[in-house]
């Protein structure tokens, strides 16, 4: 290799710029260099063959893949607005770290535990000490959180129906996910086995239609838990944005002396991208969880967390909850006059499922009929989601979701919907 002095001369760079390259070079091992010695390619560097490329592959034409899903989800179009985003995160960035001398709180930021505390307070009327808040990387790593605070080899009961999400948590740290069967009021209480060290459930938002498990029905489990002495942990995901009058109440609030953990995310409530969340423990798990996260640590960047913490208490997520319901009432409007009467026209049974969400209930009297719909909305790029698929013997209709969409993926679902009765003449 020449030296570095004549390679800056003939580039027209500084000499440093070159040494730096050379010394660069030799740390990765392709120069050898040695005191009073030339620099040197390093001769133990082999190059390797070029392979010929292989032809390009010629494929089949297939079924254009959907780029619209219409299956159930647990979200709805709840995303803050960039322009809030940015100036939370630049309010968040400027604060110094630990301008106090305290270290970061393992539990959560102090001002985001009780952003979230007065935050339940408002929207659900829950009452909660800061100190049985703990700030997670979402709810699967919140459920995980909470399994290895209860302790090894749990079973843990799932409802069946029940969103899939979750439920494959459990058998990654090695507990048993055992299936309990629900109705149209949620988890059925009286099917329940006796031997469950924790049950997983979502009263405020039943799979895969919505709705909300009634009173009776949440006053039975509650005393079932009681009574068997098992830790109820509530998925509480979704619910604000769910419900235009009043969300129901957590189970943690109408039983505040039993042994429930809940579950909450920021994901649906802010932004799909953000991995965060929170558990609120009771205090007979409290202190567990709390050591469990002292070992393992805070997933979450103390600036993202002084970030949602300013969301919260600047009032940028209850002007935003406001507009999603408003979004919602319209949804349902056009789902009810214009998508449910044009689906009756192909001689369906369609109805508007429970709950403030915007799901669509399809029956069709055919199985080729059902079949017919659902090529012509795959053809233009909308996926169906389908009752069998739900849960066991869940029917041969459709479940269509419209709460996740944002506007224009709504308006062209609800168009595919429209241009398929249209064919029908």
């Amino acid at each position: 290799m020449p030296s570095t002095r004549a390679l800056a001369t003939q580039l027209g760079v500084s000499r440093g710029s070159v040494v730096a390259a050379y010394e660069q070079l030799a740390s990765e091992g392709y120069l050898l260099t040695s005191q009073g010695a030339p620099t040197r390619i390093h001769p133990e560097l082999t190059v390797a063959s070029a392979d010929a490329p292989e032809p390009a592959k010629e494929f089949a034409p297939s079924t254009p893949q959907a780029t619209i899903s219409l299956k159930p989800s647990p979200g709805s179009a709840g995303i803050i607005r960039p322009a809030a985003w940015r100036k939370a995160w630049r309010e968040a960035a400027g604060d110094p770290v630990n301008a106090n001398g305290r270290g970061m709180d393992k539990a959560g930021e102090p001002e985001l535990r009780q952003a979230i505390a007065d935050h339940l307070r408002l929207s659900r009327g829950m009452t909660v000490n800061p100190q049985q808040i703990l700030v997670t990387g979402g709810s699967r790593e919140g459920l995980m959180l909470i399994l290895l605070a209860l302790g090894p080899r749990l079973r843990v009961g799932v409802e069946d129906p029940g969103h899939p999400g979750l439920r494959r948590v459990i058998p990654l740290g090695g507990h048993e996910a055992v299936a309990c069967g629900t109705d149209g009021a949620g988890i059925v209480v009286k099917q329940l086995p006796g031997d469950l060290d924790a049950l997983l459930v979502t009263p405020s938002h039943l799979f895969p239609l919505g709705g909300s498990m009634p009173a009776p029905r949440l006053a039975e489990l509650l005393e079932w838990a009681s009574r068997s002495d098992t830790v109820l942990i509530e998925d509480d995901f979704n619910t604000e944005l769910r419900y235009r009058i009043s969300p129901q109440p957590t189970l943690t609030s109408l039983a505040p002396a039993a042994d429930v953990v809940t579950l909450g995310t920021f994901s649906t409530l802010l932004s799909r991208e953000l991995a965060a969340g929170y558990v609120v423990a009771s205090p007979t798990t409290a202190d567990r969880l709390r050591e469990v996260r002292a070992v393992l640590g805070v997933p979450v960047s103390a600036v993202t967390q002084r970030a949602i913490a300013s969301l919260l208490d600047g009032g940028v997520v209850r002007r935003n909850t406001q507009s999603v319901h408003r979004e919602l009432a319209r949804r349902r409007t056009v789902l009810s006059e214009r998508v449910i009467p044009a689906l009756e026209q192909a001689n369906a049974e369609a109805q508007l499922a429970p709950g403030d969400g915007a799901d669509v209930t399809v029956h069709f009297p055919a199985g080729d009929q059902r079949d017919a719909f659902v090529a012509s909305l795959q053809a233009q790029g909308v996926e169906c989601g389908r009752e069998s698929a739900l849960w066991t013997g869940g029917g041969d209709g459709l479940v269509l979701s419209f709460a996740h969409l944002g506007d224009t993926d709504f308006t062209r679902a609800v168009d595919a919907v429209l241009r398929h009765v249209a064919t029908l003449g």
